[in-house]
């Protein structure tokens, strides 16, 4: 599921909580550039004088200037249409082609996030196992809704976006030859402009069901963006490719692994524990119960690559000659997508690439699918992290799921990760119930944590168990 850029989000559903009005960071009246920047145009460096004033609009809910009604009118019409009728399709918020699955998808998926399970990379291991082939790993099939298009990026001076995470819940192994299709449920678009405030903002989102060939019920997510912006009245507007990088500023400095944080590192790979065949009973299982800790990292540009496919971003300028405007201009000249915070982050002065939304995520996954064995199966994910643009960032966020691990009471997400960080998971059982299907279910609260100690990324799951009863 994650992997997602805002462009591909209400395409593929990917999800999240709502988002709260009281919490985004918000600059009201009058500002100014402060310090000396260097241009990320490729051109010749210009620089801007300290302290010039910058006035900007100011905004109401509801009330809106002549260069912003139609746009936002007609998102308004799109979400009161209500939600269109979406389809499958293999490999998780990414997926798109065939609605049949294949096991070759499945292979590919599954190696690129664990290739070390036998359950998701052996044929005949699954077959011992009891199953009819492999099974996808969780997230790789997810529900997806049509929803209400972005905000135009540039309809003002300055733009911002952020995913609030997703929440996908799948309660049925998925195999080769498995097709599913997905209904939308709802749409939202939302204003959480602040009265009185500089910045535009709106929530963007939908939820959809999943069902299978049968028809039967499988699947169900929910997700949303956001998309804000500023218009300047008075003062200097900044180029597409600065606005993109203003980031930069009050992002931490990467992290340097040291030869005994490698020690670290090396110990608890030793540590990890597969759980495979040995079955874990939901009886046996108690609230506050931690499962064993697993280590990705330290992550590199060249696995971010890996995982997400660069070829995404690769030079494309002359297909998109008509959104030149609104394209990145890095360092040397050229022009990137709007995903080049991921890939082309490194071409950002004094920047390197930062995770995909849910990068974390799926490493804390394989978390899960260590504890729970063969014969469990997770069936919720719901990832939340801390977005970019300092603008975006909400207060604690996944605070309401660390709340409930004693710990953990106070903390959520503190930064979002970049190229050198490690991600550390672990998790909680906060919750053993029987759900309204009858399984047998754990709750859990997991999270992702840096080398030094800061948190990436928030996850709360669900998983089904065996019972000894049968």
């Amino acid at each position: 599921m994650a992997n997602l850029d805002r462009r591909k989000f209400m395409k593929y559903l990917g999800g999240g909580a709502a988002v709260l009005g009281a919490g985004v960071g918000l600059s009201l009246g009058a500002c100014s550039k402060s310090d000396t920047v260097e241009s990320v145009t490729g051109e010749k460096a210009a620089s801007v004088t300290k302290d010039v004033p910058v006035k900007f609009q100011t905004f109401q809910p509801g009330e809106y200037f002549d260069w912003e009604k139609s746009i936002i009118e007609e998102r308004l019409a799109q979400a009161a249409k209500g939600p269109q009728k979406g389809g499958g399709g293999p490999g998780g918020e990414q997926a798109g082609g065939p609605t049949v699955i294949t096991e070759d998808a499945i292979l590919k998926y599954n190696k690129t996030w664990d290739p070390y399970n036998p359950l998701f990379n052996d044929r005949e291991y699954a077959k011992k196992a009891g199953f009819p082939g492999v099974p996808a790993w969780p997230c790789f099939q997810t529900p997806r809704g049509g929803g209400v298009s972005g905000i135009p990026k540039n309809i003002a001076d300055k733009f911002y976006y952020a995913n609030d995470g997703s929440d996908v819940r799948v309660w049925t192994h998925i195999f080769a030859g498995d097709s599913f299709t997905s209904e939308g449920e709802k749409i939202d678009f939302e204003e959480l402009t602040v009265a009185g405030s500089d910045l535009r903002m709106f929530k963007i989102g939908s939820s959809a069901k999943m069902f299978n060939a049968k028809g039967e019920h499988v699947g169900w997510g929910y997700g949303n963006t956001r998309d804000a912006y500023k218009k300047i009245l008075e003062g200097s507007k900044p180029t597409f490719a600065e606005n993109m990088s203003e980031w930069v500023t009050d992002f931490p400095k990467a992290h340097y692994t040291t030869d005994e944080e490698w020690e670290y590192v090396f110990s608890l790979w030793d540590k990890e524990q597969l759980r495979g065949s040995q079955k874990l009973y939901w009886e046996d299982v108690n609230e506050g119960d931690e499962p064993t800790w697993t280590c990705s990292g330290p992550i590199t540009h060249m696995d971010l690559i890996g995982w997400n496919g660069g070829n995404q971003n690769g030079l494309f300028m002359r297909g998109n000659r008509d959104n030149r405007g609104v394209l990145f201009r890095d360092q040397y000249g050229q022009y990137l997508n709007e995903t080049s915070i991921h890939y082309g982050g490194r071409n950002i002065p004094g920047s390197r690439m930062v995770f995909y939304n849910n990068t974390a995520c799926y490493h804390i996954i394989r978390m899960l699918t260590n504890y729970i064995g063969d014969a469990g199966l997770v069936t919720r994910v719901r990832w939340i992290f801390r977005q970019l643009f300092p603008e975006m960032q909400l207060e604690r966020p996944g605070a309401e799921f660390l709340d409930l691990v004693p710990s953990m009471k106070g903390k959520g997400c503190t930064v979002h990760g970049s190229e050198g960080d490690t991600v550390i998971a672990k998790g909680y059982v906060t919750k053993k119930y029987v759900n309204d299907r009858g399984e047998n279910t754990i709750d859990l609260t997991c999270w992702g944590e840096t080398l030094d100690n800061r948190i990436v990324q928030v996850v709360a799951a669900s998983a089904k168990l065996p019972s000894k009863k049968g």
